[in-house]
């Protein structure tokens, strides 16, 4: 599994990734799907910060667009990580979840940061956002954005990155102020 995930463009990106979101607030990632921001750049961030000895205080919600993503890519991960569901890695999705005390890294649907935001305006222990799939917009998300754009002030030390496998990262790296963007190349060797 380690060699798999060593084989993806996204390993490649790793040290500009971790470097690029360390010194900004927001980071827009994208890359083509099967790149591997999805599955990895999390991985990479939770990995990052155990390495930093602050494994126990980073907590990584990973906003899916559908259900079924946010189980799917939480079961990818877990297997990955060689764990089961539950433990480092976790879901949240409506009437569901998987999580227990140790887990690390939360995906869920959009809808519910959004339910979580509405009892926890700053996301109180949350160090890391990230928005998948942000180029699938619509209401919940757009609405997402400008409750995330409105917490960043109150919380200089939280992290959000915006993922998007379209190359419009400008329209939201503008949105916040000029974030900067980050683009993970497919690879020839990738290409099916």
């Amino acid at each position: 599994m380690l060699e798999f995930r060593r084989s993806l463009p996204a390993y490649k990106e790793r040290d500009a990734l971790l470097n690029a979101i360390s010194q900004n607030q927001v980071v827009v990632v994208s890359g083509e799907t099967g790149c591997g921001k999805t599955t990895q750049l999390p991985q990479y961030i939770l990995e990052s910060e155990i390495e930093a000895a602050r494994g126990a205080s980073c907590s990584i919600i990973c906003t899916q667009p559908r259900r079924i993503s946010a189980m799917a890519v939480s079961e990818r991960v877990a297997a990955e990580r060689g764990e089961k569901l539950g433990e480092s890695v976790g879901y949240k999705v409506r009437l569901e979840g998987m999580k227990g005390r140790d887990t690390r890294l939360l995906f869920c649907t959009t809808g519910i940061l959004l339910r979580r935001l509405l009892v926890d305006r700053d996301l109180r222990g949350v160090s890391h956002v990230i928005v998948d799939e942000i180029h699938e917009r619509g209401m919940n998300e757009d609405f997402l954005l400008i409750v995330l754009k409105d917490l960043l002030p109150r919380r200089p030390e939280l992290r959000l990155i915006l993922m998007s496998a379209t190359l419009n990262a400008e329209l939201f790296s503008s949105y916040y102020g000029g974030a900067p963007t980050i683009h993970i190349p497919v690879s020839s060797a990738m290409i099916i």
